[in-house]
């Protein structure tokens, strides 16, 4: 299975993010409750990650999705932004977050009932 590029380019932070925090790949595993080599075999590119995987990763090496993406994409680091600006752009995130999740349930519905029909 090939990775697209974007998951590339995530893969390639995270062990950026991993080898900056000093934390081991099977100790992250351990703490997220994973089978052993399942994070090692993402950044190696031979297994996909949930954007909710990786959101978990953020939170346990204490980085936001904002801020990962902000790095990712190169844009203006949120910690340049006021509290308030801050506040907004993570509410203006979750809200993105919600419609996509709800877009993809309402297409695996759509998906399920139009194989059913068959």
């Amino acid at each position: 299975m090939e990775p697209y590029p974007e998951e590339d380019r995530i893969a390639g932070l995270l062990r950026e993010l991993l080898a900056q925090s000093g934390v081991s790949t099977a100790d992250l595993e351990q703490r997220l409750g994973w089978q052993t080599g399942r994070l090692t075999a993402f950044i190696e590119g031979s297994q996909r990650l949930s954007f909710d995987d990786v959101s978990e990763i953020l939170l346990l090496l204490g980085m936001t999705p904002t801020d990962f993406f902000a790095r990712l994409y190169g844009s203006v680091p949120p910690a340049a932004y006021s509290p308030a600006k801050q506040r907004a752009m993570e509410r203006l995130f979750e809200r993105s977050l919600r419609a996509v999740r709800s877009a993809i349930a309402r297409r695996a519905a759509w998906k399920r009932e139009r194989n059913d029909e068959s």
